[in-house]
């Protein structure tokens, strides 16, 4: 394996990390109507998923040799994106759960 796949492979593993990160923060979302709650899931999910990467992606670049600057912008630039993912999964919980919670009080009605 090269520098590139490893590099490659990092990005990859970061993205599938987000959906899945994703889906379980709308799950406890949809599930308890809370969008907070669906937030708290997917912010923990994240952390976990980025730790377990991370230290997967610093065993893996030691072993191809990869220098430290590039390791260091990439995971950095996936620390800078992390408040900005989670910022826009907040506003996306909050509609969807306010549209549930609506929906909800109309068939109540």
């Amino acid at each position: 394996m090269d520098v590139q796949q490893v590099a490659n492979l990092f990005l990859t593993f970061v993205l599938v990390a987000a959906v899945l990160a994703l889906i379980i923060g709308l799950f406890v979302s949809l599930k308890t109507c809370n969008h907070k709650k669906g937030f708290l899931g997917t912010l923990i999910a994240s952390l976990v998923f980025l730790i377990v990467i991370v230290s997967w992606y610093e065993k893996a670049s030691s072993n191809v040799f990869m220098g430290t600057i590039p390791w260091i912008l990439n995971v950095v630039a996936v620390i800078l994106v992390l408040p900005i993912y989670l910022v826009i999964i907040y506003f996306i919980f909050k509609k969807i759960t306010k549209g549930k919670i609506a929906k909800n009080e109309k068939i109540s009605s």
